[in-house]
């Protein structure tokens, strides 16, 4: 499958040059199928682009034509790891859209744009998922309970026929956490687990078209679960839901043939969904730790000294699984995830940022200062 999902990227982006893709996916929720036709397709396609895209790394890593960008990522890694001032959730000084691995990014970046184009059914996706050669086995299940776990939520707080939302989501969340050796818990993982792992920020460094590919999807399901929530009536919701996906087509295929405007940072609920945060805290720490255990897949994946990926792969599996230990406290996550800023997570969830919000002085923000005493 591994050279079936490889060739189909390709082959999409042969096709994407020809003719546009537009077809209708399938979530298995007739609700969203119908009113949300757009978002269903996007959504359904999230998952299978980020198997997608771990194909490409793995091709790439094993291509004979890697040897440079294999030395280049070195290179900026150990620069990172000797920053003073590196932290995960930070301004993202260090990273540029052109990467160690650019002749491949750019080969295969058309191609995963038109994959997000393309119609897959709930089952498609499923099926894809589980025949993906990159990852382990449980490694797949994990992400697939999660992905199936991100699906309920969406579809509880589109349904206008379910009242009470909140005890719905906490029976999602209850049946989610039934299956002990595939769920993440609803508490914080610790921030070492993806900053200070062996194979850190690769993914994100070598490969930062891919990396914010797959974040612009996350950010778009963040978007959806903040829209609905705060939306008052159905206009709202409609309006709001409209919104967010011309949003995320703007990051990943601009008008115009403009720029990518993808997140460069991994999008968390605190920032993107900070309503949907505060009623369901057990709930973003789910999507938040699946959303970084994707992340050290693909540092796993993509550093090129791992002597055996699959055994990396399921030993930080197992971490992330664990509900006892590598946890961390609500302030310590708060203060790792909100470090980078709004704008490198994507932006907020009902309206564009033209820029970075950090170090920005008070009078670029229009913000003005108020003295505590009185003039004289």
């Amino acid at each position: 499958m591994r050279k079936t999902l490889h060739s189909l990227v390709i082959g999409l982006a042969v096709v994407s040059l020809a003719t546009p893709l537009v077809a209708f996916a399938q979530t298995g929720n007739e609700l969203i199928d119908t009113r949300f036709p757009d978002l269903s397709r996007y959504l359904n396609t999230s998952e299978v682009l980020q198997a997608a895209v771990f194909d490409e790394i793995v091709a790439s890593n094993n291509s004979a034509d890697s040897m440079i960008g294999k030395g280049l990522l070195r290179e900026a890694l150990l620069e990172l790891s000797e920053a003073s001032a590196s932290h995960y959730h930070s301004s993202s000084d260090h990273l540029a859209m052109l990467g160690p691995f650019r002749v491949f990014e750019s080969r295969a970046t058309p191609g995963l744009q038109a994959m997000i184009r393309r119609e897959y059914s709930a089952q498609e996706a499923e099926e894809l998922l589980e025949a993906n050669g990159s990852i382990p086995a449980n490694a797949v299940l994990v992400l697939q309970r999660g992905r199936d776990f991100a699906t309920k939520m969406v579809e509880i707080y589109l349904d206008d026929n379910l009242i009470d939302k909140h005890t719905a989501v906490d029976m999602a969340l209850t049946d989610y956490l039934s299956d002990d050796a595939h769920s993440v818990p609803a508490q914080p993982k610790s921030s070492e687990l993806l900053s200070e792992h062996d194979y850190a920020y690769s993914f994100r460094v070598g490969f930062p078209q891919l990396s914010g590919l797959t974040w612009a999807s996350q950010w778009l399901q963040l978007a959806t679960l903040e829209v609905a929530m705060i939306s008052k009536n159905q206009n709202e919701l409609e309006s709001g839901i409209e919104n967010a996906i011309a949003l995320y087509e703007e990051k990943i295929a601009p008008a115009h043939g403009g720029l990518m405007a993808l997140p460069t940072d991994i999008p968390t609920m605190p920032v993107i969904a900070p309503y949907l945060y505060g009623f369901h805290p057990g709930a973003a720490y789910v999507l938040d730790n699946i959303a970084a255990l994707k992340v050290v897949i693909g540092d796993i994946l993509v550093h090129p000294d791992v002597p055996d990926r699959g055994r990396a792969i399921n030993e930080m599996v197992a971490k992330y699984t664990n509900k006892v230990e590598y946890l961390e406290g609500e302030t310590d996550y708060l203060f790792f995830v909100l470090r980078g800023g709004i704008f490198n997570q994507g932006g907020p969830a009902s309206g564009g940022m033209a820029q970075s919000e950090r170090n920005r002085s008070r009078a670029a923000t229009g913000e003005q200062h108020i003295s505590n005493y009185p003039m004289r």
